[in-house]
């Protein structure tokens, strides 16, 4: 929605408002203003065609004081040479403290700053006085406070100026709706995902007491011993092939590379710390989950990354190449 006010509209509505809340919009309007000159001016080195020492020096030069509009039909306000005006700039020489009025067609003229820079100024100058109309055109027609609620109930860290804005009962503008929008919508995120981890810590404990349950009525083979080889990286990235996933994969061969010999248990044991698709035991007491970390193995095998030390009925042991 677009809200755009006449002068007279706007002061209008002005005068309504309590002299905190008035006090506040206006400082909020000539603070604005100064950032979007002093803004202007320093992205203006890229567009300018003078040299980048002459623009320093005007740029240096100059400091937004205020923008007067003397209302539709009417120019009660002069430049420096004598034209009547409806909107007057008035900026100030720091080096010589002289404070200059004119109006936007004599803005370069008095000031050296180029016609570009100055169309972007006044082009911003007009969006701040936009952000006062729709402030005050939500005073008059109401404005949705659902979003406040959230953040109060979350108990959210807001900037400090639109706690401020808050505290005087005044609305706030969309960009700022849409940047509380945002913290709501991450502390959203942060409390779903805190949900799931919860949810995943009971579903594992559940795994592991079926498991325990499980176990007790099988007897799990014993993980034996043979000479270890010393922890030894893979020779290049392997290109492998189950249904285990990329997270059992890479667990698979960093337990490898960290013991440089293993054996297909005591992987089967490391992979149960972890979500898989084959959590339990077969019947023999062998993890469901055996003959497919076997296959991992072999493939590392046939690449010539690994090799099998010793294969017996109960298990499995390989080494790094």
């Amino acid at each position: 929605m677009d809200y755009f006010y006449t002068s007279q509209q706007r002061n209008a509505r002005l005068s309504t408002l309590t002299e905190n809340q008035r006090l506040f919009l206006i400082e909020k309007l000539k603070r604005g203003k100064r950032t979007v000159f002093s803004n202007a001016l320093a992205l203006g080195k890229g567009t300018y065609l003078g040299s980048d020492q002459d623009l320093e020096q005007e740029i240096q030069l100059w400091e937004f004081i205020d923008l007067l509009d003397g209302g539709e039909g009417n120019r009660p306000y002069r430049c420096e040479c004598g034209m009547s005006l409806r909107y007057q700039y008035i900026v100030k020489n720091i080096r010589s403290g002289a404070i200059k009025k004119f109006g936007r067609n004599h803005f370069e003229f008095h000031t050296g700053i180029p016609a570009n820079i100055v169309k972007d100024i006044i082009k911003g100058f007009e969006s701040i006085d936009y952000e006062l109309d729709e402030i005050l055109y939500k005073l008059e027609n109401g404005w949705d406070r659902s979003l406040i609620k959230k953040i109060i109930d979350y108990k959210l860290e807001i900037p400090i100026e639109i706690y401020e804005q808050l505290q005087l009962r005044l609305p706030l503008l969309d960009k700022q709706m849409n940047r509380l929008a945002e913290l709501v919508r991450e502390k959203e995120e942060e409390l779903h995902i805190q949900k799931y981890i919860k949810e995943l810590e009971k579903l594992k404990e559940e795994q592991r007491k079926r498991n325990l349950s499980v176990s007790k009525s099988v007897t799990k083979p014993v993980v034996n011993e043979i000479p270890r080889s010393r922890p030894k990286k893979l020779a290049k990235k392997p290109l492998i092939t189950t249904p285990l996933g990329s997270i059992a994969h890479q667990l698979i061969i960093q337990s490898l590379e960290n013991n440089g010999t293993i054996s297909v248990l005591e992987l089967c044991e490391e992979l149960n710390t972890i979500e898989h698709n084959y959590k339990g035991y077969f019947s023999t007491g062998k993890p469901l989950i055996y003959p497919h970390v076997a296959m991992f193995l072999d493939q590392l095998v046939k690449q010539g990354l690994c090799r099998l030390e010793k294969g017996e009925l109960d298990d499995r042991w390989y080494s790094v190449v």
